[in-house]
């Protein structure tokens, strides 16, 4: 059923991107080392961590790009643990984690308009959706708050961890850390909660703006590891 699900929201995705005509993204699936490196970097440029590609490349990669083709950003699921928002846990090894499970990492975007968001959090939500796992993880630096506040606050989830967590490769600084996971149902739920504010955005107007503006934003920091 979910997967079904991921398929709709992925082809949501898609159909949102046709309104925002010069303004809209286009994702890229990685297989090539410099493709991993490129998200790496963008990841790195954004958050300050630099995950090894060895890492990205335990699932699906994806970077987006506008019709310039310039980076907009990207995101990794990884599929095979273990999962660095785990490892970086005092103690990780007490924590009952098998392989129904996948994280969620290395998200950065160029925000720009409400619909814009709409598409790139449709994808990445969908592309969740499709994977064999029906729980993912995910660790959100507490030091940010604007990502959780803007988007995971939607979402219900279980805080396994909260506090200080060791020091990863590419990681230059320890960090305190809340490692959250949630499931398919939740991650839905949150997804429509989160579509439904966007859409209280969005005017006939700014629609028409957000469609024939490129956007100027810099890559804001996804507070993701």
């Amino acid at each position: 059923m979910f997967k079904k699900i991921g398929r709709s929201f992925i082809a949501f995705s898609e159909a949102s991107n046709e309104l925002l005509g010069r303004s809209g993204i286009f994702f890229k699936e990685l297989h090539e080392e410099r493709d991993f490196v490129l998200l790496q970097t963008l990841f790195e440029n954004a958050d300050g961590v630099k995950l090894p590609t060895s890492y990205l490349r335990n699932g699906k990669a994806f970077v987006c790009y506008d019709k310039s083709l310039v980076p907009q950003g990207g995101f990794a699921l990884i599929e095979k643990g273990p999962f660095r928002s785990i490892s970086q846990i005092p103690e990780a090894g007490v924590l009952p984690l098998d392989g129904l499970f996948c994280e969620l990492t290395a998200v950065c975007f160029n925000r720009g308009g409400s619909l814009r968001r709409s598409r790139f959090w449709s994808f990445v939500v969908g592309t969740a959706l499709s994977c064999p796992a029906h729980n993912i993880v995910y660790a959100v630096d507490t030091r940010k708050t604007a990502l959780r506040e803007q988007v995971f606050n939607h979402i219900k989830s279980n805080t396994i961890y909260e506090g200080p967590v060791k020091i990863l490769e590419g990681m230059n600084e320890a960090t305190t850390e809340a490692i959250e996971i949630s499931n398919k149902a939740q991650l839905t739920r949150g997804f429509l909660k989160l579509a439904l504010r966007e859409s209280r955005n969005l005017s006939f107007s700014s629609i028409i703006q957000q469609t024939f503006a490129l956007s100027t934003n810099s890559i804001v920091n996804p507070k993701f590891r």
